[in-house]
């Protein structure tokens, strides 16, 4: 396995937060550099890859390698769930064994419910989110990565934590064997505060020697696992690390070097344990006369331990206060393998003993929280995780009120109204939607008197957040009057701030619950008020576009153009849609040659489609023809590029289009072979999911074709798939009565 990094800058990734990403192999050119840019902008981390995606590696390596990282992150496309390949079929489940939190990237809409089915439960992020109501992708991927990974202020304090270091060496081929001496060492409760500096993946080079040097210089003793790779000429530890160690022991420093035999009991070479040739470690040419003395046996357990103690009792510790707050430190260093061996079950008892404390760290508590709701070392369930949220929102009650001084705000209310609002997500997530509202209108409530913490801007843009939630609340449970409320006081919020500061951030909220407000009135069909707030949102964003220009303000831009295009074609008003549809092709087309992802020329391909009805419409039947052929190819070129069921559903929607538009222009050669594609997509589609979606589109293209060719044939398959969908849904009844009576008059 050629395991490389990638890094800001490409600087030394040493210390940094480890990330693994993975893909299906024919993803990985166009994927790799999008996903990793967009984690690196968010998180100074290590990203760490397979250099040859299309290898076959040893499972156990590959397992090794990922026990030890702190985020594995999936790009996810339809080849990824659709084909075999080792991203999906190995490296996944083996992150999920080992509670590696798991990150999947959707390269594609639509694909989270499919990979929630086949591969595993999880929260999924989209990439391309043209909801523009929802969360951005940014936004929501940078949430994610700062509850899994620790940043470098963080990182630091818990290294300030350890009362003292150890410097370990070892043969990179026996990392194994290095694992395992840092838990015999780490077995003694006493040394449970000690870090152990080893240097993971680096590679020998200019900071691969800069960061042993660093390590020497605070390290108060040299731990070094001995096996018979230390036979083998040229290797760094015989000819650098060992002899800079008893160098340093020679002086009067209170440094000392304990060398331990690694070995496996049960492993035999020629019916013996391999181990080292004593005798013949000491002619190795680079050993300099430097022998090694008083080796000790790592399956002599008390003599082991006892050597250990009797070095490290010699180290100068730091001294500690035993808080909850110093057990929360450590509890993330074996957590995460910060200078120490990655240990979930030591971790998981420190968080707990320092979120319990009577004295409580909250930082422990809201890791717990997310530990158990992100898979991140511990089994991943949400009803746990909702337990140490609602726990986390008590402690900062408690320490509000315990601290409620008006003049000296120490931020305990923000932190509560933030922990509410996060566990009426939680609830949301599981389905609860009573509950998340509860504790939503908790939060409104709580955040009315927080104007003297955050100032009255900020207590104003809280509420307008937790009103925003609500309303999507409301609206997911069917309570439009309500929802429609929040969402007006939302933007009544909104509007007063923009009017006040006019931030990029007020305007693209305001932006949104106008578009909110639109949504609802549209579905009522108040059209008039429906577009009256969505020009409202258009104007910010052509504003925002101009001023901010971006990937997201484009979106953004091009979604209200089409909601707008919705409402005058809903109303027949059809040149008015051309304008607003023309707009936001416009937009479309720049972010398909911008992004060059599938998803982006997929919407593309639906606003072509969109001014391709307009011109239906309005009879000019060559000009949708055009446009609708434009689509197809398109959809087509999608659809073989990734087998996405979803771009298969548009290539056949589109050539469906593409055969009325040249069935109403007497082009029947035509018109007859995009019909049959689109019968044979749809029969494909169906074959593979048998859904009632599937069956519905299936009989519909072949009602279809059975109408433009006078075919008994195809209407009978129709009837028949409708007949069966009757018995499911009476709904579908209406349909196969229309079938009937089509077949009476062909006879």
């Amino acid at each position: 396995m050629e395991l490389t990094y990638i890094t800001r800058g490409m600087s030394a990734p040493k210390g940094k937060p480890r990330v693994y990403f993975s893909c299906h192999p024919a993803d990985f050119e166009t994927a790799f550099p999008l996903i990793t840019e967009d984690i690196l902008r968010h998180a100074n981390c290590a990203i760490w890859y397979d250099s040859d995606p299309f290898s076959c590696p040893d499972e156990a390596e590959m397992e090794e390698i990922l026990s030890d990282m702190q985020l594995a992150v999936f790009a996810v496309s339809s080849a990824f769930l659709q084909e075999e390949n080792r991203a999906r079929n190995v490296e996944l489940p083996l992150a999920l064994k080992h509670h590696v939190p798991v990150l999947p990237i959707m390269l594609e809409n639509g694909l989270g419910y499919k990979f929630s089915d086949t591969c595993a439960k999880i929260q999924v992020v989209s990439k391309y989110v043209t909801d523009s109501t929802a969360t951005p992708y940014d936004e929501v991927l940078e949430t994610f990565l700062g509850s899994v990974l620790i940043g470098d202020e963080l990182a630091e304090k818990v290294r300030d934590a350890f009362d003292a270091y150890v410097f370990l060496s070892y043969r990179k081929k026996d990392r194994r064997h290095a694992q395992r001496l840092m838990r015999l060492i780490h077995e003694n409760p006493q040394f449970r505060d000690i870090a152990i500096w080893y240097d993971e993946y680096l590679v020998p080079g200019e900071a691969f020697n800069d960061a042993i040097k660093d390590a020497f210089a605070k390290s108060s003793l040299f731990a070094m696992a001995v096996t018979p790779h230390l036979e083998e000429e040229g290797n760094y530890v015989m000819r650098v690390e060992y002899p800079m160690a008893r160098d340093r022991e020679t002086e009067d420093t209170g440094f000392e070097v304990v060398p331990v035999e690694m070995y496996e009991k049960k492993d035999s070479f020629f019916g013996r344990a391999w181990r080292i040739n004593q005798a013949r470690l000491k002619k190795h040419k680079e050993f300099k006369y430097r022998e090694i003395t008083d080796l000790k046996d790592e399956h002599r357990p008390k003599e082991l331990s006892q050597t250990f103690i009797d070095a490290l009792a010699k180290i100068a510790k730091k001294a500690n206060d035993g808080s909850a707050q110093h057990r929360f430190f450590i509890g993330l260093a074996y957590l995460n393998g910060i200078d120490m061996e990655v240990d979930p079950e030591k971790a998981l008892d420190l968080l707990i003993s320092a979120s319990e404390d009577p004295a409580p760290c909250m930082d422990a508590t809201e890791k717990l929280a997310d530990m158990y709701r992100n898979g991140e070392g511990v089994e991943a369930d949400m009803q746990t995780a909702i337990c140490w949220q609602e726990r986390l929102t008590d402690q900062y009650l408690k320490a509000y009120e315990e601290n409620h001084n008006p003049d000296e705000h120490k931020g305990y209310g923000t932190a509560h109204f933030k922990a509410l609002r996060k566990l009426s997500d939680m609830y949301k997530d599981v389905g609860n939607l009573s509950k998340a509202v509860e504790i939503a209108q908790k939060a409104l409530s709580f955040s009315h008197g927080l104007d003297k913490e955050v100032g009255i801007r900020e207590q104003e843009r809280d509420q307008a957040l937790i009103l925003n939630r609500l309303g999507s609340l409301y609206r997911e449970m069917g309570d439009m009057p309500a929802a429609e409320e929040c969402f007006a006081k939302s933007s009544r919020i909104y509007e007063r701030q923009v009017g006040e500061i006019g931030t990029q951030r007020a305007r693209r909220d305001l932006s949104i619950s106008y578009e909110r407000l639109g949504d609802l009135y549209r579905k009522r069909s108040e059209y008039a008020r429906a577009e009256a707030y969505y020009e409202k949102a258009r104007t910010i964003r052509e504003q925002l576009n101009a001023s901010y220009t971006s990937t997201g303000s484009r979106r953004d831009l091009s979604v209200i153009l089409t909601k707008l295009g919705n409402v005058r074609k809903s109303e027949k008003r059809y040149e008015e849609a051309a304008v607003y549809y023309n707009q936001a092709l416009a937009m479309d087309e720049v972010l398909a040659a911008e992004v060059k992802a599938p998803q982006a020329f997929d919407d593309y391909a639906v606003s072509l489609v969109k001014i391709g009805d307009i011109h239906k419409a309005q009879g000019r039947l060559e000009d949708a023809a055009g446009c609708y052929e434009k689509a197809r190819s398109i959809f087509e070129k999608n659809a073989e590029k990734t087998g996405s069921q979803s771009f298969r559903e548009h290539y056949a929607g589109g050539c469906e289009k593409l055969a009325s538009a040249r069935k109403k222009l007497g082009d029947k050669a035509a018109a007859d072979r995009f019909y049959r594609e689109a019968i044979a997509l749809r029969q494909q589609l169906y074959e593979e999911a048998k859904t009632l979606a599937n069956a519905n589109a299936l009989a519909t293209s072949y009602y279809n074709y059975g109408i433009f060719r006078k075919n008994k044939e195809y209407l009978e398959k129709a009837r028949a798939l409708w007949d069966e969908l009757s018995k499911i849904d009476e709904s579908y009844a209406k349909y196969r009565d229309k079938v009937i009576q089509t077949i009476q008059k062909i006879q």
